[in-house]
């Protein structure tokens, strides 16, 4: 059964070993670091659950890395909350040449990637 079981579990053992990998890495490259991560190979073998073991820190090092989550939920909000601009179809918008001469334009198409626009007038110096 122990042998099935670990055939079965092996793509979960290799996934646990990688994530664990990641998470020391970042700690790390954070300044941060649990003293005694490990996985819990024995948990895997009787149950088919591979478990990470964090294992004990102390509360320095647990705030440390309080400080380091913190800081990448706060970039993931900020970075939803960017919501691209776009012009709406038929608005004007000014546009500037090199020069700084200003040049109205109407906004004719506009999706994700690329505004289209239609000079009102230009006249070249």
């Amino acid at each position: 059964m122990a042998s099935m079981l670990r055939k079965i579990t092996a793509e979960d053992r290799r996934e646990a070993a990688d994530a664990l990998d990641d998470l020391k890495a970042t700690l790390a490259y954070a300044g941060a670091q649990l003293p005694s991560p490990g996985i819990d190979w024995n948990c895997a073998s009787a149950t088919g659950i591979v478990l990470i073991d964090l294992g004990a820190a102390p509360t320095s090092v647990v705030r440390q890395i309080v400080d380091v989550l913190r800081l990448g939920v706060r970039a993931q909000r900020e970075q939803a909350n960017q919501q691209a601009w776009y012009p709406a179809i038929g608005s004007t918008i000014l546009l500037t040449t090199d020069g700084g001469t200003p040049l109205p334009a109407k906004v004719v198409g506009a999706n994700g990637k690329l505004i289209s626009v239609r000079l009102e007038s230009w006249i070249p110096s």
